[in-house]
């Protein structure tokens, strides 16, 4: 531990089980590669193992039990980001299984809207630097989506 950074650092470490290991010479593992695989706490993995076990089915497609928990988990999801980011309504909050597909879903969203939203070729929107450089055409009448790190 270093001093003076991140004071309740183990604590939080005790969250990730897979934190717990050590690496060459007993050293803990750090794992800085989160934009490719982000580590999970405990409470995810226990939460991913109870839906597989007992509730795994497709969302708002099944018509059965399974069906109808999944569905009701995934909304009750909605409605808690939707609380925590102070959304008007849930479906205002959209998932997406990472970065890439959330930009490509902006950038397409902004491409093909009407009025205000729509962006005409050349005009730009500035994402924050920790997405990296982007740069997007996804249709011949579409917007160019660009981030530059400064």
């Amino acid at each position: 531990m270093l001093p003076g950074l991140l004071p309740d650092l183990d604590v939080i470490r005790k969250d990730f089980p897979i934190l717990s290991r050590t690496v060459a010479d007993g050293q803990p593992l750090v794992y800085l590669d989160s934009a490719n695989t982000s580590q999970k706490p405990q409470v995810v993995i226990d939460t991913m193992v109870d839906h597989l076990e007992r509730h795994n089915a497709n969302i708002a497609r099944a018509m059965h039990t399974l069906g109808a928990e999944s569905t009701e988990a995934f909304e009750a999801a909605r409605d808690k980001v939707a609380a925590f980011i102070n959304a008007p309504e849930r479906e205002g909050v959209i998932f997406t299984k990472n970065a890439t597909e959330a930009l490509n879903l902006v950038a397409n969203t902004l491409a093909w809207a009407e009025g205000d939203l729509r962006l005409a070729r050349g005009e730009s929107i500035v994402l924050p630097a920790s997405l990296g450089a982007y740069e997007l055409d996804p249709a011949p009448n579409a917007t160019l989506l660009r981030c530059y790190v400064p």
